[in-house]
C-alpha cells in the first residue's frame, strides 16, 4: 500500500472511531434519560391509581377520584425543563393535585443548576447552546435563565449575610474594599481558631467609607458571631476601614495594614529608577524576625527614602506602626505569610473578577453587584483550604491572648488578654 493511501486509511479509521465514541456517548445519554422519564411516568401513574383505582376497576361508590384525561406539562430533569404528557384526576368537580408531579416540578434544583452555569462563565446569550438539546425539552429562554439566576443569587446573598457560625470563634478578620463598575463592595472574611476561612458579610457603598464598613461589622454583631477578646484586623490601609474597625472593636483591635498596598502607595510617589531598590530594601526589612529588628530595618529604609523623595518617605511613615503589627504581637514567621496582606480576600476574587467583568450593564439602583459578588464568593469558599501553617495558631494564640489555653478550648467564648508594651518608630 502506498504511503498516502495508508495515511488516508488511518485518518478514516480515526474519524470512524471518534464518531463511534460520540455515538456511544450520545446513545448512553439518551438511554439514561429515557429510563428516567419512564420511571417518572411510573411514579405518577402509581399515584393516579392510588387516587382513582386501576384502569377498569373504578367504582363511583368507593369515594375515589376519577380520571380526567391528560394535558401537556413539564418536570425538571438534570437541570432542564422537560415536557411530558401528565394524567389528571378530578373529584367533586375540582382538580386533584398530584403531589409527586408537583415535587418533580420543583425549580430549586433548576435554580442551582442555572447558577452553577452562570458562575462557570456561561452567559444567558449562550445558555441555549449549552444545554443538551432533546426533542422533548421545552428549554429556557434567556429571560427565564436571568430570572432564575436573580432568584438563586439573591438567596446566596441573603445566606452570606445571615450566617451565624455557632460552632466557631474568630480571632482574625480581614477587611477590603473591592471596586466594581463604580461601586465599592466591602468584604469581611474571618479566620477561626482552627484556621478555616469564612466570608462573614459584604456591603455596597458609592465610596469606601466608614459607614459601609461599619454596616458589615454591625451585621456580624447582630448575628452573635463570636470573636476572641483580642482581634487581629487585616486591612488595605484605607482610613475609612481603620476608623470603622477601631470604632467597632475598640481597644480589642490589633490593626495590620496590607504590606502590598503600602508598597504600591510608596512606589506611586517614588521615581521609577528607584523602584527595584526600594522593593529590595522593603522586602529585606520584613524578613527580620523580631519587632526590634524590623523596626531598625524600617528606620534605615525611611532614612534612604528621605534622601531621595520626601513624599515617598512620608507615604511609608504614615501608619508605619500598624504595618509592623504582626512582628509586635509575636506572630510566628510561618504564620505571618498569610496575614501580611489582604490576599485572603484578593485571591478569592482572582477568578470571580473574570466573571464579574462579564456584567455588561451594571444597575446601581438594584442589588445586582451584591448578588453577583455574594454568589461568587460563596462558590469560592467551597474550595477554600485552611490558612498556611495553621498548626501554629494554637501556639500563637497562647501568646496573643496572654493565657495558656488548651486546643479543646479553641472556639469557645472570649479569652481575656493584657496589652503588651509597644515600640514607637520615628523617622531619622
Amino acid at each position: 500500500m502506498k504511503k498516502n493511501e495508508r495515511a488516508e486509511t488511518s485518518q478514516t479509521q480515526s474519524l470512524t472511531a471518534e464518531g463511534f465514541r460520540d455515538y456511544i456517548r450520545t446513545s448512553l445519554d439518551a438511554r439514561v434519560r429515557e429510563f428516567a422519564l419512564g420511571y417518572v411516568g411510573a411514579l405518577i401513574l402509581e399515584e393516579i391509581e392510588t387516587l382513582c383505582g386501576k384502569t377498569g376497576e373504578h367504582k363511583r361508590g368507593r369515594g375515589l377520584a376519577h380520571r380526567g384525561g391528560s394535558q401537556r406539562g413539564s418536570i425538571v430533569l438534570d437541570g432542564e425543563r422537560v415536557a411530558i404528557q401528565r394524567p389528571r384526576a378530578r373529584s367533586n368537580g375540582k382538580e386533584v393535585k398530584l403531589e409527586r408531579y408537583e415535587i418533580l416540578q420543583d425549580r430549586s434544583d433548576l435554580r442551582e443548576h442555572v447558577e452553577r452555569l452562570m458562575l462557570a462563565g456561561i452567559s444567558t446569550r449562550n445558555y441555549e447552546k449549552t444545554l443538551r438539546k432533546t426533542e422533548a425539552s421545552l428549554g429556557l429562554s434567556r429571560s427565564a435563565v436571568s430570572r432564575e439566576f436573580v432568584k438563586s443569587s439573591r438567596e446566596s446573598l441573603n445566606h452570606l449575610n445571615s450566617r451565624r457560625f455557632p460552632d466557631q470563634t474568630f480571632w482574625c478578620i480581614v477587611l477590603d474594599g473591592i471596586v466594581f463598575g463604580g461601586s465599592v463592595v466591602i468584604v469581611a472574611l474571618g479566620v477561626d481558631t482552627a484556621g478555616n476561612k469564612h466570608f462573614l458579610g459584604i456591603s455596597e457603598g458609592s465610596t469606601e467609607n466608614a459607614d459601609s464598613a461599619l454596616s458589615v461589622l454591625q451585621s456580624i454583631e447582630s448575628r452573635d458571631i463570636r470573636f476572641t477578646d483580642r482581634v487581629l484586623v487585616v486591612m488595605d490601609g484605607s482610613k475609612a476601614l481603620e476608623k470603622a474597625a477601631r470604632e467597632f472593636f475598640g481597644s480589642r483591635a490589633e490593626i495590620q495594614l496590607c504590606y502590598l498596598h503600602k508598597q504600591r502607595n510608596v512606589l506611586a510617589k517614588l521615581p521609577r529608577k528607584y523602584h527595584a531598590e526600594f522593593c529590595k530594601r522593603y522586602k529585606q526589612a520584613f524578613s527580620a524576625n523580631s519587632y526590634e529588628d524590623v523596626a531598625s530595618e524600617m528606620r534605615s529604609v525611611l532614612s534612604w527614602l528621605e534622601s531621595i523623595s520626601y513624599s515617598a518617605s512620608q507615604s511609608l511613615q504614615e501608619g508605619l506602626e500598624t504595618l509592623l503589627t504582626l512582628h509586635r504581637i509575636n506572630m510566628p514567621p510561618k504564620l505571618r505569610t498569610s496575614f501580611y496582606t489582604t490576599n485572603l480576600i484578593d485571591s478569592a476574587f482572582s477568578n470571580p473578577r473574570s466573571q464579574l467583568n462579564r456584567v455588561k450593564r451594571s444597575r446601581p439602583q438594584t442589588d445586582q453587584v451584591l448578588r453577583w459578588v455574594g454568589s461568587l464568593l460563596l462558590s469560592q469558599e467551597e474550595q477554600f483550604r485552611k490558612v498556611r501553617s495553621y498548626t501554629h495558631i494554637h501556639e500563637f494564640l497562647n501568646t496573643f491572648l496572654d493565657k495558656k489555653i488548651r486546643r479543646a478550648d479553641l472556639g469557645i467564648g472570649c479569652i481575656q488578654w493584657v496589652p503588651p508594651q509597644s515600640l514607637t518608630i520615628t523617622g531619622t
